[in-house]
């Protein structure tokens, strides 16, 4: 781990990881990934409603869906339900066992 610069080394948040992998090895992930892509795609694997993750299918989208539908129940006099979940830094706090 390396300290980011101007930054207060006394919390973790603070610094940046280094990759021990290979060059190589990041050449071989990058294949695997751009076929595991492509492979998603035209099986259809994941659904359209899936934003996070994918090229061209960034929040701004997602959002007028978002709004389009409570537009729509509103219209129609439907009640909308929304639960937001903010899952940021969920997993830097959680606890792991080493065994």
């Amino acid at each position: 781990m390396f300290p980011k610069p101007r930054q207060n080394r006394k919390l973790p948040g603070n610094y940046r990881p280094i990759s021990l992998l290979s060059n190589i090895g990041k050449i071989y992930e990058k294949i695997i990934l751009s076929r595991l892509k492509e492979e998603c795609h035209d099986l259809s694997i994941i659904p359209n409603e899936q934003y996070g993750f994918r090229a061209g299918h960034g929040c701004i989208p997602h959002l007028l869906r978002v709004a389009n539908t409570v537009t729509q129940g509103f219209n129609q006099k439907f009640y909308s339900v929304g639960v937001f979940l903010d899952v940021r830094k969920a997993f830097d706090r959680m606890w792991h066992n080493v065994v």
